[in-house]
């Protein structure tokens, strides 16, 4: 754990990197791979992604005011992926809700 410190990085911009990120890319994957996902999968998974993306722009505004090192434009390179994300878990989420009403 000592080495994801190595550039001066605080504790919740690690806990971004090392928590946030690989869930939600995870969720993301699963989400893709099961055929009819829960709702409340669905959910978890929205949830993720969009703490991903804020804690993203987060960091990036820090980064941009001073209030810690870095490129700024980096965390919202990291952020393409689950603003992808975002929007494929609401499609999903509105298409289970929507079928679940229909039927």
């Amino acid at each position: 754990m000592a080495v994801l410190f190595a550039d001066g990085g605080d504790v919740w911009s690690r806990l971004l990197l090392v928590l946030v990120h690989p869930l939600s890319a995870l969720t993301l994957l699963l989400a893709m791979v099961i055929p009819k996902p829960g709702t409340r999968f669905l959910r978890v998974a929205l949830i993720l992604q969009l703490l991903s993306v804020g804690g993203d722009a987060a960091m990036s505004g820090l980064i941009l005011g001073g209030a810690i090192k870095g490129d700024w434009w980096l965390p919202l390179i990291f952020s393409a992926v689950p603003i992808a994300g975002t929007t494929y878990m609401s499609v999903r989420l509105f298409n289970v809700r929507s079928s679940t009403r229909n039927s």
